[in-house]
């Protein structure tokens, strides 16, 4: 079947002054590119979609995010909207009163976020024992870096004055050194899933229920946000099983890309083989994920300087690494050893600069390491010499840009204005020759491709304030790092990201034209069509 695109604004991705009046669709591949008479006359009586004046461009692709988990934290009491401690209590309170009698099965929220807490601080056990001094309850933050506990779970999880804090993590403590509940990064936060789920762990909280569910409402937010290729960005074990199950069923209505996390190493590969080179079903399995730091609004990532003093922490430090050197250099090893492309998570600029360190070192000796394009997570705090370095290994940013937006003000406090207003350094990164693409670590923040582009262009924060006007990029430059940009750090470049004849045919209609709509109002724009391989699968 034929369709014929026509009577609108066409923005290829390839040249910003491309103006194709028509574009050609046939079983799947974008087959013509031109006038709306040559293609008619090479069409066969095609299907054609009058644009009436709105935008046809390349569908989005999602350079980092966790699409099941997306899926799976729906599941789980939404904090997201809490504005107190009380309101923390009251959504759990509220989900507990709705069970059926007899459920004594451990309570998890999720998505609080202390900056929006009238209180201005993270919850502790004393809170959530307003919840429930019977059942393990578990409040975690929107980074999903730390999260807070009540007493049961806190007991259940064995920790107690003399638990000492385990490597590239700690748990909170009262004066007297009895534990508060709060556990920082995934070393501390493993003992409070393990008391809750002893097999699963973080997977028996987070990948529980029905990952078909999960899965059905995650890529239905997706498309509906003009996503059609998404990412999988720290796979443990039991979800790579569940989405090769959904790929084998046929239950994939976009592309997933699907990074084991490093720890689990090779054997991903081995086990799920049928994945490790093109998509199969839509899913392929793109290499490995290691996490290197935390959350700088939870001022956990790994900085070279220390946080700003503030309020209940005066005397800050600069956080920690999640992974030793020696650490790192070996699973980088063994890893681009495999022939695969390595993304690593880092937040502060200490962490910036030990996957710089290892990439530099490790790829001297495996050259095949830079030609797979390495990439850096967030890249939230990356300084300008760690950019230039970036730029002479081919490394990738991949930039959460809409942390302007939501914690630009947490950041200004926790950095101060030098180091808080370059937060999410586009602009510096196009500069020094760094390719930039930009994502949302969906569930952290919604799957809203234009939501981030409004963020890299305006940098403006949710308190309204400007947050380092000068790394703003162009809604140009924004719009590659979400189609041909993102394309080309998987590899995909080739095939996706751009209208041109032979590019497979992923596309979104939009209300308006980005190109000539106010850098304010880029994020009012609709997504009104989501196309893949040729089929709509989304339409508003």
């Amino acid at each position: 079947m034929q369709t014929l695109y026509h009577s609108g604004r066409i923005l290829t991705m390839v040249d910003r002054d491309d103006a194709p009046e028509a574009v050609l669709v046939e079983d799947g591949l974008i087959t013509g590119v031109g006038t709306l008479a040559d293609l008619r006359e090479r069409a066969d009586e095609p299907a054609e979609v009058d644009l009436a004046g709105r935008t046809l461009m390349p569908s989005f692709v999602d350079s980092h995010g966790h699409l099941l988990g997306h899926g799976r934290l729906a599941a789980l009491v939404d904090l997201e909207d809490a504005r107190s401690i009380d309101e923390v209590v009251a959504a759990l309170r509220e989900r507990l009163a709705a069970r059926e009698a007899g459920d004594d099965s451990p309570l998890v929220g999720a998505k609080y976020d202390p900056t929006q807490l009238a209180e201005g601080r993270h919850p502790t056990r004393d809170d959530l024992d307003r919840v429930s001094t019977e059942i393990p309850v578990l409040a975690m933050h929107r980074s999903m870096h730390v999260g807070a506990a009540n007493s049961v779970l806190v007991e259940a999880a064995g920790i107690t004055a003399e638990t000492p804090d385990p490597e590239g993590g700690r748990f909170g403590r009262r004066p007297d050194g009895t534990p508060d509940g709060f556990a920082e990064e995934h070393s501390a936060l493993g003992a409070l899933f393990t008391a809750i789920d002893p097999e699963g762990g973080a997977g028996g909280i987070f990948g529980g229920g029905d990952a078909a569910d999960a899965l059905c409402l995650a890529t239905e937010d997706y498309l509906r946000h003009g996503i059609t290729t998404a990412q999988e960005g720290a796979a443990s074990p039991e979800a790579v099983a569940d989405l090769a199950a959904a790929a084998r069923a046929g239950r994939l209505p976009l592309d997933l890309v699907v990074y084991p996390v490093a720890a689990w190493g090779a054997p991903a590969r081995e086990q799920f083989a049928e994945f490790a080179g093109d998509y199969t079903g839509r899913l392929r399995l793109g290499g490995y994920k290691l996490i290197l730091d935390g959350s700088p609004q939870a001022r956990s990532a790994w900085m070279s300087e220390p946080y700003e003093p503030v309020p209940g922490d005066e005397d800050p430090g600069c956080a920690y690494a999640a992974h030793s050197d020696e650490q790192v250099l070996a699973w980088t090893r063994e890893l681009a050893a495999d022939g695969v492309q390595l993304i690593a998570h880092c937040n502060g600029d200490a962490a910036a600069q030990q996957w710089i360190d290892t990439v530099s070192q490790v790829s001297a000796e495996n050259p095949a390491l830079l030609a797979e394009r390495p990439v850096m997570i967030h890249a939230q705090t990356v300084r300008d010499d760690q950019l230039e370095q970036m730029a002479r290994l081919g490394m990738i940013a991949s930039i959460f840009s809409v942390h302007t937006y939501f914690w630009g003000d947490a950041h200004l406090r926790n950095f101060g204005l030098r180091r808080g207003r370059r937060v999410s350094p586009a602009r510096s990164a196009l500069d020094r020759g760094v390719r930039v693409t930009l994502h949302q670590d969906s569930p952290v923040t919604p799957p809203d491709m234009l939501l981030s582009v409004w963020a890299a262009v305006n940098r403006i924060s949710r308190e309204g304030t400007p947050v380092g006007p000068e790394e703003r990029i162009s809604t140009w430059e924004a719009l590659r790092a979400v189609t041909a940009d993102a394309a080309y750090q998987y590899g995909e470049e080739e095939t996706k990201g751009r209208i041109r004849e032979g590019m497979r045919a992923d596309l979104v209609i939009l209300s308006a034209a980005p190109l000539a709509t106010a850098p304010q109002d880029l994020r009012d724009i609709e997504v009104l069509t989501t196309v893949k391989d040729g089929e709509v699968v989304y339409s508003a």
